[in-house]
């Protein structure tokens, strides 16, 4: 039976579909839920990282907990710079900054380390990661927002391949023209900063501005 997951990181094992046969690495994996979870539903092998050790030995005890120690298998270090391009098909890193995200998938391309697919959920700057993405080499197949424990994450996947995304793309996610849920979010994060405005720095006059040009350029039923 598989490892119970939060709506965030069972959004992320959604994307890792199909399970089964493929091997997987957890960057960052924490508690070792995502990593447990993936093997118990048939994968030949997950990796399982952290720079914690305090960490992986949860993980470790969470395998053998529910029956998949033999399938994941736990390293200490940083990123990907433990793990092999071939060791892996599909990479994720959830509950990471995007600057840190960003940079590891940038410092994998530069080590050479092509993964098939990536699975990403950043707290913050999502941005940085889609354009880190598109500079390493990789085309955004999903890119969405899930809400967990009161809070928006997004979530994102992507594959081989080039494209360049424009600068509202990559601010708001690649799909956002046609996402149905975008208007309102962008509605409630404009009327938040125009609370703050005043007395807020410039980087956020430029997000304001930013979210008024992409609502105009979607369909907003409730204009």
């Amino acid at each position: 039976m598989p490892v119970k997951l939060d709506e965030r990181l069972y959004a992320a094992a959604v994307l890792c579909r199909p399970v089964e046969g493929r091997t997987f690495c957890d960057v960052g994996c924490d508690h070792g839920k995502l990593a447990c979870h993936l093997a118990a539903l048939g994968a030949s092998k997950v990796i399982a990282t952290d720079i914690s050790r305090p960490s992986l030995a949860k993980a470790v005890r969470l395998a053998e907990e529910f029956g998949v120690a033999d399938t994941v298998e736990t390293r200490a270090g940083d990123g990907l710079d433990i793990v092999a391009a071939d060791e892996a098909d599909v990479v994720i890193i959830a509950g990471m900054g995007g600057d840190t995200v960003s940079e590891i998938v940038s410092r994998a391309a530069g080590q050479g380390k092509m993964f098939a697919r990536y699975v990403l959920s950043p707290n913050t700057h999502p941005e940085k990661v889609r354009a880190g993405l598109c500079k390493a080499g990789y085309r955004i197949t999903d890119d969405a927002t899930v809400s967990a424990g009161g809070k928006n994450y997004t979530l994102i996947a992507a594959e081989r391949g080039a494209e360049t995304l424009d600068g509202l793309q990559l601010l708001f996610g690649k799909f956002f023209r046609t996402d149905a849920t975008f208007p309102a979010r962008a509605r409630a994060e404009k009327l938040l900063l125009e609370s703050k405005l005043g007395s807020a720095p410039a980087h956020a006059n430029a997000r304001y501005d930013a979210l008024v040009q992409a609502l105009g350029e979607v369909k907003d039923e409730d204009k």
